[in-house]
């Protein structure tokens, strides 16, 4: 059985409020993945704070 196939599964039993945070939690875990798919290309966050510190002086 898949991955995918024990999901479908489980999704049969649970409540709706566990739903939604189960949703909640797959786009956020997908969203992870896609940042870190792009990490590599991406200006880190001491990077980007840099440029907002130059955009913030005087």
């Amino acid at each position: 059985m898949s991955a995918r196939d024990a999901i479908l599964i489980e999704i049969d039993s649970l409540p709706e409020s566990v739903l939604q945070e189960a949703l909640h939690f797959m786009r956020f875990a997908a969203r992870q993945q896609q940042e870190a798919e792009w990490q590599d290309v991406l200006p880190s966050r001491e990077v980007e704070q840099e440029v907002l510190d130059l955009l913030d002086a005087p």
